[in-house]
């Protein structure tokens, strides 16, 4: 495609070309082909953009992009070079980010409801940071990862957004000094909350 650079998984626009330019051109291609797979054009100077933005705005807090919204190997990779963390919802996701170069350190394996076979999994891979927001899980994980370091999921008011995770995840504020007394009882190294 002539103003374009094709490079593996992810095109550049040279100076000059437009992305509409870009989409044009693929969905021309496409149309005339068997293949008509879906694409996506983003801009990842945007992705730059926001990471750098999000870290001069918060100095303190660290970023962890969650994999399973979004697993561009491209977009992966840009964030890990930022210096980002990534949080890994299963197996296949901790497997993915590592696979590209990503620390253990880097990696918070965030499942909600975690099945025994991958936070051993975590464990044999170094992935130690994980998070909890019952009792429940907290045995679990102190019973098959003895090194983690866990981070108490709490609720927010998310009632303006459109989106309400609070529902599904997060200790209430009520029942957050009973999982830290639990975790110092199970000798549970509780590092933050998120």
């Amino acid at each position: 495609m002539p103003g374009y650079i094709q490079e593996s998984d992810f095109i550049m626009l040279e100076e000059g070309s437009t992305a509409r330019d870009l989409m044009d051109k693929m969905i021309e291609d496409f149309s005339r082909s068997e293949e008509r797979d879906a694409f996506l054009v983003a801009d990842l100077g945007v992705v730059v953009k926001k990471h750098l933005d999000f870290i001069k705005l918060m100095p303190r807090v660290k970023p962890f992009y969650a994999v399973k919204c979004n697993n561009s190997r491209v977009v992966v990779k840009l964030l890990a070079d930022l210096g980002a963390g990534f949080d890994c919802a299963s197996k296949p996701e901790i497997e993915f980010v590592q696979e590209i170069g990503v620390k253990p350190e880097q990696i918070i394996y965030a499942n909600p409801c975690k099945q025994i076979s991958q936070i051993r999994f975590a464990a044999k891979s170094g992935v130690q940071m994980m998070t909890f927001d019952n009792e429940e899980e907290l045995v679990k994980v102190s019973q098959s990862h003895p090194n983690a370091k866990m981070v108490l999921r709490i609720t927010t008011d998310d009632s303006k957004s459109t989106i309400c995770l609070s529902v599904k995840f997060g200790a209430s504020l009520n029942v957050c000094r009973h999982l830290l007394e639990m975790a110092m009882k199970l000798n549970v190294e509780v590092i933050g909350v998120r």
